[in-house]
């Protein structure tokens, strides 16, 4: 059986909300927020730019540096991930007869 699932709303990596809704808004720098919550330079600009996932340590460093709870930036990676792949075929049988 093939599911082809699509996804009409777009939805934004949550590096790109931290960028706009934290960094620019408080006119904060990558160099200031990666010394600031202990992350590599890199690693934060990689996240800002959308080529590197939100994780758990992660999501709380960005807890403790910004009181948003780490579940909401999380549950932003899983929305973001979902509607990326939202056109993605998959290939699977039922387990059992539902409905």
């Amino acid at each position: 059986m093939s599911i082809v699932r699509s996804n009409k709303l777009p939805a934004q990596h949550p590096g790109a909300i931290f960028k706009k809704r934290i960094l620019d808004r408080h006119k904060i720098t990558i160099v200031q927020a990666a010394k600031l919550m202990h992350v590599n330079r890199p690693h934060l600009n990689n996240f800002v730019n959308g080529k590197v996932s939100v994780t758990a340590p992660l999501a709380y460093k960005l807890e403790r540096s910004t009181g948003i709870n780490a579940a909401f930036w999380l549950s932003l990676q899983t929305k973001y991930d979902l509607y990326v792949n939202s056109n993605l075929e998959v290939e699977a049988e039922p387990l059992y007869a539902f409905g």
